[in-house]
């Protein structure tokens, strides 16, 4: 028998070990998250061993026996769905109060901690007493994740890491801003949590509540949501990158361009003692470094990955591994001496933006969040009183909450959308469009927009709202039968793997085909999820450990 109580193959009794030491005398968690780990686990690829690792606590697998579960609730609950979508944070709060207050076990989740704790601090002192915010350090995690498994807390508020926490009686699941990237994991195994609590509020029998600024892919699907879609107010402005000024740098091979609106609507926040935003999703003063003579660019030592150039600590960092190199004097490929930056990036507007603003406004600041944590709203305001430009990727747009700034400008906003994958301009739009609505004061915010293109295609809906953007971009996707029509997956391989998976692929005939920046990395579109694991099986045998195994990436919506 497995721990969910599913009876196992036939296993041949002589290949069984005794049990030397009982851990649990019962099951541990409740039957709901039991089958959420084996799902996980089925379909993600990844097993039922690694399932339990992404889901539970390092302390569950380590620490005291834990004392039996209360008394499930004999009643069935059944699965439903609700959407909150609506620029006016207050009203969502508002939504989520509501939740919270009556009387079944819930979960209200955040992308972020400090907007968990924002709205846990909007909560009535004795609401609270009833509940609990999910804590930062690991030993306050455990504490709590053992109260709430005995049924201590009625409900919980909480970062993605609350979102597995074993709540007893769990009967409402409420994710807002669900469209924005902090529920997508960063590590092995990638996966975006909305998928997982859908999947776990439905094994709960929960209700499932989607919220935000505006709705992903699935979250429109559901039910075309009617409630607080917001328009363009005229706060956009839109500039084309043709008629601004292309400033050059030292040692650069392109420019970046700088519109004479940025610089008007930039000046007039700060001589107002506003904060103002630049963002620009390159790191370092230039993406990579080329050589003249043999077109070949720089490639990390390590790992092969491309090498991006920061001026300010005179090196090369590779934006895969983080190994770090000196600038070399010449090509290592070619012996050539012309090395030329591509692509200019953070360090470089920072430069520019010295230049055309400081002297007049003072307080320009870079944050490039490398090594260094992002600063505090609150540390910044008070360090910098009459407010400042900050100069950043789009991290810094959760400094919005606390700062409120008169002014984000998108430096290049087709960058944003110029990734090869199928989901980059929902990416791109749902970036820009959380720059307008985001955090106090944004009805009266300037949203400058510097593009090649500027106002058209998906950028057009930023005039009309995200129900204009998503009809039109689902209806691309269905045509090509991607996410979330299709199921699209992505194998990448050790050396050599990739050759020996392709035949099985092409047996079974399901369709994929092979990146074009990586030999070893195979895309498959399908639905065949039972098939394609039996084709993988063979990679993942413990004898092919030294080697390496596949990693497996699924894309849902």
């Amino acid at each position: 028998m497995t721990l969910t109580g599913a009876a196992e193959e036939a296993i041949d009794p002589k290949r069984l070990k005794a049990v030397t030491e009982v851990i649990d005398e019962a099951l541990p968690l409740p039957g709901e998250l039991w089958r959420l780990i084996k799902w996980f686990g089925e379909t993600w690829f990844i097993g039922t061993g690694f399932a339990m690792r992404t889901v539970l606590p390092s302390k569950f697998f380590t620490d005291e026996n834990l004392p039996p579960l209360p008394e499930p609730e004999q009643a069935k609950k059944k699965f439903s769905a609700g959407d909150i979508y609506c620029a006016d944070l207050s009203r969502r709060y508002e939504y989520y109060r509501e939740i919270v207050e009556g009387e079944a076990p819930s979960l209200v989740l955040f992308p972020e901690v400090k907007l968990a704790k924002a709205f846990w601090d909007s909560l009535p002192k004795g609401l609270r007493e009833e509940g609990a915010l999910w804590p930062v350090s690991a030993p306050a995690q455990w504490k709590l994740w053992k109260s709430a498994r005995l049924g201590e807390r009625r409900f919980i508020v909480g970062s993605p890491g609350a979102a597995f926490v074993p709540l007893v009686g769990l009967s409402v699941i409420a994710m807002d801003e669900e469209n924005q990237g902090g529920w997508r994991s960063q590590s092995h195994p990638v996966v975006h949590l909305r998928s997982l609590l859908g999947m776990r509020a439905t094994f709960a029998g929960a209700r499932f509540v989607l919220g935000g600024a505006m709705p992903s892919s699935k979250g429109f699907l559901r039910a075309e949501p009617l409630c607080g879609e917001e328009k363009n107010d005229g706060r956009i402005i839109f500039v084309s990158l043709k008629e601004a000024l292309a400033t050059e740098f030292e040692a650069l091979r392109e420019t970046l361009p700088i519109s004479e609106p940025l610089i008007r609507e930039t000046a007039e926040a700060r001589r107002a003692g506003k904060w103002a935003l630049w963002l620009l999703d390159r790191k370092g003063y230039a993406g990579e470094i080329l050589c003249e003579e043999c077109g070949k660019t720089l490639r990390c030592k390590r790992c092969g990955s491309s090498m991006r150039w920061e001026e300010s600590r005179h090196t090369l960092r590779c934006t895969a591994c983080g190994q770090r190199e000196p600038i070399p004097e010449k090509c290592p490929n070619c012996g050539g001496l012309l090395l030329t930056g591509v692509r200019p990036g953070l360090e470089a507007l920072y430069e520019r933006a010295e230049g055309a603003l400081k002297h007049l406004y003072k307080n320009v600041l870079l944050i490039q969040n490398q090594e260094e944590k992002m600063p505090k709203a609150e540390e910044l305001m008070k360090e910098y009183p009459g407010g400042a430009l900050i100069i950043g990727t789009r991290r810094i747009l959760s400094l919005c909450d606390e700062l409120s700034p008169a002014v984000v400008g998108w430096i290049d906003a087709d960058a944003e959308a110029r990734s090869q994958e199928y989901d980059a301009k929902a990416r791109a739009y749902a970036m820009l469009w959380e720059s307008m609505w985001r955090g106090g004061g944004s009805r009266e915010r300037k949203i400058v927009v510097q593009s090649r293109r500027p106002g058209r295609e998906w950028q057009d809906a930023l005039r009309r709202g995200w129900r204009v953007f998503w009809q039109r971009e689902l209806k691309e996707r269905r045509e090509w039968e991607l996410p979330p029509f299709m199921p699209m997956i992505k194998i990448t391989t050790p050396a050599g793997v990739a050759e020996k998976i392709t035949p099985r692929l092409d047996e079974s005939e399901i369709e994929y085909w092979i990146s074009e920046e990586n030999n070893e990395e195979i895309w498959v579109r399908t639905k065949r999820f039972q098939q394609l694991k039996n084709i993988l099986q063979p990679f993942f045998d413990i004898r092919a450990t030294r080697n390496g195994f596949p990693t497996v990436l699924l894309y849902l919506d």
